[in-house]
């Protein structure tokens, strides 16, 4: 049975919304026109194709969320970080340029006492530190130039900010200082959705600027891979071994995330049935991509062993998710249908 063309476009996007996007985007949208759902089925298709090509995936990290009470000394502090206590140039919100020491002094001068200002000590956040940055080999002036465009379109609205561009590590990368009171007095409070929007918008002025970049999570790829926190990072330098950090996943953090994918697998799946049923050999041919880019995803490497049993004392089997309240992983039914020859992904009742 083949499916009209319509039917596996509005699929597509009802899938992939669940895949890239917010996946409720699509209740809330009104009825698009046809010129409209082309274009977002386009869009989709892009993405899609980006994603199996394991196009290269943008960071954009806030690097002061941790952080508590920050006023105008630790403004400061960072600005002469990021400009190499005036070596580096800085750019504002203008495209005024910023190198030296005195330059950087009427800088900060500037954020202190002009516009709202910002206290020498204050109780609350007073500017977000952003992290922009790509995989090493990325051209280091398309980064810098994307990073230019990015800040405009999402602070340009009269909000102070300054971005400097480091050459000194192998991943091109772009700090970006932004107030947090807007020219209305509005504070800036990114949520995580709002950090996805900006991954997306940074990605899409890379693509501008002649960089292939993608901005997926992490689920929709299969990924696994676990980061140390900068703490971490910082203990493991010194020779201290981090109490709580494990760089390898024990057998609970294994079965957490093989449930934490099963909605994402649904979506894949949802793609693969579409596609398989179109008309067009083009998206049957995909189909058979996208099965074989699921099949060979991190989480796959990394799945915990579904096949052993564990009994108790009582001589029950133990279920460590739901011993600590988590999903049952071994329930996914989506999971059964994608790899169905996998004795690992069956379900023993």
């Amino acid at each position: 049975m083949s499916f009209p063309k319509t039917y596996v476009d509005q699929m597509l996007l009802n899938w992939g919304d669940r895949l890239f996007h917010d996946p409720l985007r699509h209740l809330r949208a009104p009825r698009m026109s046809r010129g409209e759902l082309r274009r977002d089925v386009r869009r989709m298709r892009e993405q899609l194709a980006r994603t199996l090509r394991r196009t290269p995936e943008v960071m954009v990290k806030i690097t002061n969320r941790a952080a508590g009470a920050q006023g105008m000394g630790a403004v400061r502090r960072h600005l002469r970080y990021i400009s190499r206590n005036g070596r580096v140039e800085l750019e504002d919100q203008d495209g005024m340029t910023v190198l030296g020491r005195e330059a950087l002094h009427d800088l900060t001068n500037a954020w202190h006492l002009g516009g709202w200002g910002i206290p020498e000590e204050s109780r609350r956040r007073e500017v977000f530190n952003v992290l922009l940055s790509m995989p090493p080999g990325t051209d280091r002036q398309a980064v810098r130039n994307a990073a230019r465009a990015f800040a405009t379109e999402e602070f340009g609205d009269g909000r102070r900010y300054v971005f400097a561009a480091h050459d000194d590590e192998a991943h091109p990368h772009v700090h970006l200082s932004v107030q947090v009171r807007g020219p209305d007095g509005k504070r800036l409070n990114p949520r995580k959705q709002d950090l996805q929007r900006w991954r997306e918008r940074f990605a899409s002025q890379l693509r501008e600027h002649g960089v292939e970049a993608n901005a997926t999570r992490r689920l929709a790829r299969g990924e696994t891979r676990r980061y140390p926190k900068q703490a971490v990072v910082h203990m493991t330098k010194r020779g201290e071994m981090p109490r709580y950090w494990r760089s390898k996943a024990d057998e609970l953090t294994r079965h957490a995330l093989w449930a934490a994918h099963a909605a994402p697998l649904e979506a894949w799946q949802g793609v693969v049935h579409a596609m398989a049923g179109s008309q067009s050999a083009d998206d049957r041919s995909l189909a058979a991509l996208v099965t074989d880019f699921v099949q060979t995803m991190p989480v796959q490497r990394d799945r915990p062993d579904m096949g052993r049993i564990d009994r108790n004392e009582g001589g029950r089997r133990r279920n460590p998710l739901r011993e600590h309240g988590l999903r049952h992983a071994e329930r996914s039914e989506t999971q059964r249908e994608l790899f169905p020859d996998d004795p690992d992904a069956r379900v023993e009742r």
